[in-house]
């Protein structure tokens, strides 16, 4: 597809989202999203009971990183051939069959396997993020990735909620519950997602050529955001990854070590920030702030709240520091997506829309390593002086290497390259 045909497709599109196309996606997200919500609590117990040490859980969710990594670009790609909604069902079917194995594993290795099947499904994201740029003009493609990302944080506060109770039953029963959702999610793309055609052209040499990836990655302002989105969700991945053990050794709350319910209080909280920063704060701001502004903004709230985290002794600036990093983080997503969509042609977005995901998978591969060796020889300070150190590199990138005034500002698609 020329640049032409790309922008005349955009062109067609409304200055206002169109509700009718995002709500059936955003059903589809949150059921995905709190299959996962309700699994997660559970699964390193659902190990232990099998027998296996920390070190195998870690592998388990290294194993599904892998799988996620490798598996968002290619079915990032087969959308933009075979579109969203086919993508989508093949995914949420794969989610079915893995939580199905889960369920019934006997063995660490099936459930190993379980999760890497799992991890294939990252389609899930790349897919509904594609299909959202799809109907969106530039000037509401932030806000319409934003939309999914608002279902990612309702559906991890649900699924979180039905753990809670489901486990009391038993440590499969939120498993199950999982896998209901996912078969319901299949429903309603089967019967409620419509919309999101590709547009096409004929094919010819010198086209598939300008859209090829190597011609996307070979765009400069592309080269700068993927710089900037490694630094972003690298410094994250280090901050989660050990938050747990930072809280469980520094804090108190009522009169003992914060635990895994006092974590589920943050992780609700965190996903209650997501909802309420992607549907209303994020708007607000993509009037007033330009891409490169609203990238600094982020990483502005990113350092304040890890050197809040840091130095903070009472759970109220506690808070203070997850409301930061949580606000920064739920802006983050929707605000690369969009930059990265901007400066490719809409039959090319589920590829760029996936290998993002797959810098994300990346990150959560060898962020966790590396703060953990530094958290295990009880070098706190050194870990947040890195993940301060690592948001500040992205920071700098962004305000020095990126257009003080990008196409997407213009609401005018840049050229494939």
């Amino acid at each position: 597809m020329s640049a032409g045909i790309c922008s005349k497709h955009e062109a067609g599109l409304s200055d206002r989202l169109d509700w009718r196309l995002m709500l059936p996606l955003f059903a589809i997200v949150t059921l995905y999203a709190a299959g996962i919500g309700a699994v997660l609590p559970v699964l390193p117990f659902y190990l232990r009971e099998m027998g296996a040490s920390p070190l195998v859980f870690g592998i388990v969710l290294a194993t599904e990183a892998l799988s996620l990594s490798a598996a968002s670009p290619l079915l990032g790609q087969l959308s933009d051939r075979f579109g969203r909604r086919r993508v989508l069902l093949a995914s949420q079917v794969v989610a079915v069959v893995s939580l199905l194995l889960l369920a019934l594993a006997q063995s660490i290795f099936t459930v190993l396997l379980a999760r890497f099947l799992f991890g294939l499904t990252a389609g899930n994201f790349s897919a509904a993020a594609a299909y959202a740029a799809d109907n969106s003009s530039p000037t509401t493609r932030r806000q319409a990735i934003g939309v999914v990302n608002a279902a990612l944080g309702l559906g991890a506060i649900v699924g979180a909620g039905l753990s809670s109770v489901l486990s009391d039953i038993s440590l499969t029963a939120p498993i199950y519950m999982a896998l209901a959702l996912s078969a319901s999610g299949v429903v309603v793309t089967t019967f409620g997602l419509k919309g999101g055609k590709v547009v096409r052209q004929a094919t010819d040499e010198p086209d598939r050529e300008r859209i090829s990836l190597r011609a996307i990655t070979g765009h400069p302002v592309i080269r700068v955001l993927v710089i900037v989105m490694l630094c972003h969700f690298f410094a994250y991945g280090m901050y989660t990854s050990q938050l747990p053990i930072y809280l469980a050794d520094r804090f108190v709350w009522n009169g003992h070590a914060l635990g895994p319910r006092e974590f589920a209080y943050i992780i609700a909280a965190d996903g209650v920030i997501n909802i309420l920063v992607q549907l209303f704060l994020l708007g607000l701001l993509g009037r007033f702030f330009s891409e490169r502004r609203l990238i600094i903004l982020i990483f502005a709230l990113f350092c304040i709240g890890f050197l809040t985290a840091g130095l903070a002794s009472t759970i109220p600036v506690l808070a203070f520091a997850v409301l930061c990093i949580s606000t920064a983080d739920a802006l983050a997503k929707p605000t690369y997506l969009a930059a990265l969509s901007v400066h490719v042609p809409s039959e090319r977005q589920g590829v760029v829309m996936g290998t993002g995901q797959a810098l994300v998978a990346v990150t959560d591969i060898a962020s966790p390593v590396m703060a953990g060796f530094i958290v295990g020889l009880g070098l706190y300070g050194a870990w947040i002086g890195a993940v301060v150190a690592i948001a500040i590199t992205g920071a700098v990138i962004a305000a020095t290497r990126l257009p003080r005034q990008s196409d997407s500002e213009t609401g005018t698609p840049a050229p494939p390259g």
